[in-house]
């Protein structure tokens, strides 16, 4: 079987949610099916390929996809004739956009419609291109994989989509993140905030990830309690950030809120490990990829009580509702007072975070696959 795949999203070393899915469930279906052909699509050649194999090729389409319109072009221009050239049985779309104007059965995984709840929270041509030609993907689809409960129902009742179309494939949680060793904590805090405890957040920064209302549950935290704890805002920013730029300038802590840039895993580890409590309060999440990987290393979560989280995160954590900075504020004192309350949500975190890995998203990612080419025969 020639299966192709759409790897505009697979880098070397992912950025977000959707970088890590395309990296690790493509390296995981490639080495766990040698007796298939995989045909990596993307739109930039790589001097050291991110996933390789005997049974791997890489085709460039040399258009880099940077716009919406540039979007459009490579998937309904380029791509068709590039999939019948190589004559794929299947065509899978990791970041969820496929071509109108194929006839090879198509799996697009739509990871979240977050477009259709909050559409001002991303750019306007990026917003119409969602709103305009995901519903037409998910209804050509083949299938249609995504990655927690919560997005298969809101797209099966958005789209009305039938329900038994849909497979849902959740996110992992790689090895290297596990508990922090004796001394590893207090080496991080030495590192990063002068050894001081602090909170983390970790996302990249968009408006969808509600930073500024992480920054204002910070300051009436610190107003309401004694402590020096420090505010570590680990990734990069995106778009539309001027929120996080107003709660910044109105802040009283403003030197205690720290960026740490973007970090790799293994730093990343580290941080989880050293924190009193990841503050994760998205407006909508499709699945919430930090949340299990500080269940992994120990850590406490606190929540956003919409969309996914309270599934992803197994109930293994304090939640608030996204806009209650006051509630957020009180989860965190809480969490900074209540030594059993922090190991009990530390022990049953990892707990539910041992259901995620990807080997087993690989998995599930296959047998959608297999459904697919099953119903075509």
């Amino acid at each position: 079987m020639i299966i192709a795949i759409n790897a505009r999203t697979l880098k070397p070393v992912p950025h977000d949610g959707i970088g890590w899915f395309t990296y690790e469930v493509i390296r995981g279906i490639v080495s766990a099916h040698p007796e298939h052909r995989f045909v990596l699509i993307s739109d930039r050649k790589y001097d050291d390929p991110p996933v390789s194999g005997s049974n791997v090729e890489y085709v460039t389409i040399p258009l880099r996809t940077v716009h919406p319109l540039i979007w459009y072009a490579w998937h309904e221009f380029f791509l068709p004739g590039v999939l019948k050239k190589v004559k794929a049985d299947l065509f899978v779309a990791p970041d969820g956009i496929i071509s109108m104007h194929t006839t090879v059965p198509c799996i697009p995984v739509i990871h979240d419609i977050n477009y259709e709840h909050r559409p001002d929270d991303i750019p306007w041509s990026e917003r119409l291109y969602y709103r305009h030609f995901f519903p037409l993907f998910a209804e050509k689809a083949a299938r249609v994989a995504t990655v927690s409960r919560f997005s298969a129902d809101d797209i099966s009742a958005t789209y009305g989509i039938d329900p038994d179309k849909i497979d849902i494939v959740p996110n992992g949680v790689a090895d290297i993140f596990t508990p922090p060793l004796p001394g590893d904590a207090e080496e991080t805090r030495r590192e990063f905030t002068g050894g001081r405890p602090y909170f983390l957040f970790v996302s990249n920064f968009s408006p969808r990830k509600n930073i500024g209302t992480v920054i204002k549950a910070y300051d009436l935290f610190r107003k309401d309690n004694r402590s020096d704890h420090v505010l570590l805002l680990a990734g990069r920013r995106l778009y539309l950030t001027r929120d996080i730029d107003r709660a910044l300038e109105a802040s009283p802590f403003g030197p205690d809120i720290l960026f740490t840039g973007s970090v790799n895993r293994t730093v990343l580890r580290r941080l989880y490990g050293a924190s009193v409590a990841l503050i994760f309060v998205p407006w909508f999440e499709g699945f919430g990829i930090p949340v299990v990987e500080a269940q992994r290393c120990g850590t406490p979560c606190i929540l956003s009580d919409t969309s996914s989280l309270p599934e992803v995160s197994g109930g293994a954590a304090l939640c608030a509702g996204p806009a209650d900075a006051g509630a957020i504020a009180s989860a965190m004192a809480r969490l900074v007072s209540d030594e059993a309350l922090r190991r009990r949500l530390a022990e049953e975190g990892k707990r539910n975070s041992e259901r995620y890995t990807w080997d087993n998203a690989a998995t599930k990612m296959w047998n959608c696959i297999i459904k697919t080419v099953n119903n075509k025969t």
